[in-house]
């Protein structure tokens, strides 16, 4: 399998942006809880995944990731990941909504 560069997409929707709410500001904070709560189901899923494939292999230890201590590369990793998933979330904050 060929190893492919690991790119960041950011789309520019065409068109009006969808309007639920008379206060666009309640829109935003829709999409903000949407993109949590896609973000947590899939993060749900895959740590699920994780532990059910450790529980198989008999390596799992619950109280080891409850005792975990990250290395200060560990934490600079989750770090930077945890900056961009929050300009995702807090995206819709500077999205510009057309008016009604």
């Amino acid at each position: 399998m060929a190893e492919t560069e690991n790119k960041e997409v950011y789309l520019t929707p065409k068109g009006r942006n969808p309007h639920f709410f008379d206060d666009p500001n309640i829109d935003r904070l829709i999409s903000m809880v949407m993109e949590l709560a896609s973000e947590l189901s899939v993060t749900r899923d895959r740590l699920d995944s994780h532990q059910r494939i450790l529980e198989k292999k008999g390596i799992f230890i619950s109280d080891e990731i409850e005792t975990f201590d990250p290395s200060p590369e560990e934490l600079k990793s989750r770090e930077e990941w945890r900056s961009k998933f929050l300009d995702r979330v807090l995206n819709a904050l500077y999205t510009k909504y057309d008016e009604k």
